[in-house]
């Protein structure tokens, strides 16, 4: 039978009627107080040693001694200073045993092909993550275990034909890492996966012809761009998109009673002017079915877009304004990339793939470099960069073997999806495209455009069109005639 939670509020929280682990100067502390405070190191401001912090002193965290604490925290094994998972064992040691157990071949001693993953979970900083992570996937830590007895080999086709590929996904990108399985693209892979998916449900004519597209025209184009490193995110984006509309197309010829031989002009008239603007992605796919006798010719026009969304200045400061504001709620990573789309124009794309060696610091001053230029990052924006660069995310685990990127995801080895800083980005009401636009024609008027192209990383063509579209032309001719007069 448990004991009785104890009748009265936690020092730390306020809170009553919650489990206590244990009582300190400062009164009793729940359960979830004492893990905040037995995982917290920093500098103690009264010994000024860097240490396990789980007291305060005059309410900022300081270490057990400065406090009084009558515990010592130090691991019997290891000597670190942490919170205990076993009786008197940190998170590492218990980790280590944990591994340890789970990869044995067999003959006590950890499997030689599974030995560089064992040290790159044992040696990453946030031992207590890999802990978790093990507990709660079953499927993984099973998988481990066979691969480490002979049950099953250690090769992608393991990983492919699992019950639950999903569940094992993040281990595989792990083992892809760590250089324990062949390189491969799995960028391509779930592309490859999804579009099965996709056809599965279609008519058997219409899952041949999306399956010959997608082939000849979109996975021809993928293995290209990986073959000379042009390979993006964005990339599979717009094929899913383009391959979506074809599917979507080839319904709505079906359900006007047509097979896709039989579509009419009339058929691809309707199809565009019932539905939103991203239709027109058919586009290519309709010239390429005609091109090779899928559809009858039919015309399919080229969309123009009608206007350029573009935000006014006062709101690009404004939002610039929310970013150096020491209260902002905004987190380090979005900070920096809402710093470069509206200071420099970037595209989300091009800001997620960056790597950390586009920022120097030289002399106290912090450029960024989208091209061989570089260019000054002004205060007080560069504290932003800085402090980002100080706590870099997803880099305490055995996620990243060599981390080069700027903004590193929780996947292995990639960096963070542009999808997620668009997703979060958009709901601090920050119009992306609208920002960049802004952004540019605000560069093309202080400099001139072909400057912005060459230091950017754009065409002369795109910044030309940015700097008319600003009224330069105007500009440029009243000052021309201000001179002549």
């Amino acid at each position: 039978m448990s004991r009785p939670a104890f009748i009265g509020p936690c020092a730390r929280c306020d809170r009553t009627g919650v489990r206590f682990a244990a009582t300190w100067p400062g009164g009793r502390i729940c359960r979830r107080c004492y893990q905040r405070a037995t995982r917290l190191h920093g500098t103690c401001p009264g010994c000024a040693q860097h240490r396990l912090l789980p007291g305060l002193l005059d309410g900022a965290p300081a270490c057990a001694d400065c406090t009084g604490i009558p515990a010592d925290f130090h691991c019997t094994r290891c000597g670190r200073e942490d919170e205990f998972v076993r009786t008197g064992l940190c998170a590492h040691c218990c980790l280590a045993d944990d591994l340890t157990v789970l990869l044995d071949d067999g003959t006590g001693a950890i499997a030689a092909p599974l030995l560089p993953l064992f040290t790159a979970l044992t040696g990453q900083k946030h031992a207590r993550s890999a802990r978790i992570w093990l507990t709660i996937n079953r499927h993984a830590e099973q998988l481990l275990r066979d691969l480490a007895q002979g049950r099953l080999p250690l090769t992608h086709q393991t990983f492919q034909e699992h019950p639950c590929p999903g569940k094992v996904a993040f281990l595989r990108a792990l083992c892809l890492e760590h250089q324990l399985l062949e390189p491969v693209n799995l960028d391509i892979e779930r592309f490859q996966s999804w579009l099965e998916t996709k056809v599965s449900a279609l008519p058997a004519e219409d899952a041949r012809i999306i399956r010959q597209y997608a082939l000849w025209v979109h996975l021809n184009r993928i293995h290209h761009l990986q073959a000379t490193e042009g390979l993006k995110k964005g990339t599979f984006l717009a094929a899913k998109q383009s391959i979506t509309m074809a599917i979507g197309l080839l319904g709505h010829v079906r359900a006007r009673g047509h097979s896709p031989a039989e579509c009419t002009q009339h058929d691809v008239d309707a199809w565009l002017a019932g539905g939103p603007t991203t239709r027109s992605l058919a586009r290519g796919f309709v010239r390429w079915a005609v091109e090779h006798g899928h559809l009858p010719t039919v015309d399919f026009p080229y969309r123009i877009a009608q206007a350029t969304p573009v935000i006014s200045q006062a709101q690009r400061l404004e939002h610039l304004r929310t970013l150096t504001e020491p209260s902002t709620q905004i987190p380090g990573t979005l900070q920096v990339a809402a710093l470069f789309l509206l200071l420099y124009g970037q595209s989300l794309t091009r800001i997620s793939r960056m790597r950390l060696a586009q920022i120097h610091d030289t002399e106290g001053k912090l450029t960024v470099s989208f091209t061989d230029d570089r260019l000054q990052i002004p205060p007080p924006f560069d504290r932003i960069v800085r402090a980002h660069l100080d706590a870099l995310p997803h880099t305490n685990t055995s996620a990243h073997r060599a981390n080069t990127w700027l903004f590193p995801g929780m996947r292995p080895g990639e960096h963070l999806h542009q999808n997620t800083i668009m997703s979060r980005l958009r709901e601090r009401g920050i119009d992306l495209l609208g920002a960049r636009n802004a952004s540019l024609r605000a560069l093309v008027l202080e400099m001139p455009a072909p400057i912005v192209a060459d230091a950017l990383n754009y065409s002369y063509q795109v910044t030309d069109k940015h700097r008319r579209d600003a009224g330069a032309t105007f500009t440029d001719y009243i000052n021309h005639r201000s001179t002549d007069l």
